[in-house]
């Protein structure tokens, strides 16, 4: 019995085949590696942004009350002050990364051990002065292991306003992801501190 001829694929039409699946394989695993990647950065730079700006709120609200005092009304004119929050570097100072500043938390006009605040860098951390006593009970207020803060600045203007001292402070917060140097974020804001003070105290807080 006569059989008609068959024509199958040859080797090496297989072979061209398979390298040409290959080689597409091969393009939309490195596509999709690299739309992996660049969600894996942008989400990573979210969380950043959200942790950088969470953390630059609280020292903002917090440094806004500098000096408050309840009784301020009493104490403070533009020749003098004569109340605890106005009475030594403790209650406003800046060197460095670091500041130091007081405020009248329970508004009795004294100042209680836990109305002095501050805020420094250690270690890639930001922390926050709990105290007055001793060495002031820092508080480490970010998780480097998932922040990792690398720079914090304080920028001290001064205005003169009819006898009163007015001051601003321009802060400015660097971080990064942990051992991440590529794509580091800054977040700058500028902070109006509401408790003038009296003329004569320029020296001593805001030389």
């Amino acid at each position: 019995m006569h059989h008609p001829h068959e024509r199958g694929e040859t080797l090496i039409g297989l072979l061209v085949g398979l390298a040409v699946g290959l080689i597409v394989l091969a393009a939309g695993t490195q596509m999709l590696a690299q739309h992996l990647r660049g969600h894996r950065l942008n989400l990573q730079a979210s969380h950043l942004q959200h942790d950088l700006r969470t953390a630059m709120d609280w020292m903002s609200r917090e440094l806004r009350q500098a000096q408050y005092s309840a009784q301020a009304w009493q104490t403070r004119s533009p020749s003098a002050c004569d109340d605890s929050f106005c009475d030594g570097f403790e209650d406003f100072s800046i060197e460095g990364d670091w500041i130091d500043f007081s405020h009248d938390r329970n508004h009795n006009g004294r100042q209680d051990d836990d109305e002095c605040i501050g805020f420094r860098l250690s270690d890639k951390v930001l922390m926050a002065r709990r105290s007055c006593s001793g060495s002031g009970n820092w508080l480490a207020l970010t998780d480097r292991s998932s922040l990792e803060i690398t720079a914090l600045s304080w920028q001290l203007q001064c205005e003169l306003r009819q006898g009163w001292l007015h001051r601003t402070v321009r802060v400015t917060l660097t971080g990064q992801w942990p051992g991440d140097t590529t794509q580091p974020i800054s977040l700058s804001q500028t902070v109006h501190l509401r408790n003038d003070m009296p003329a004569s105290a320029q020296a001593l807080y805001c030389p």
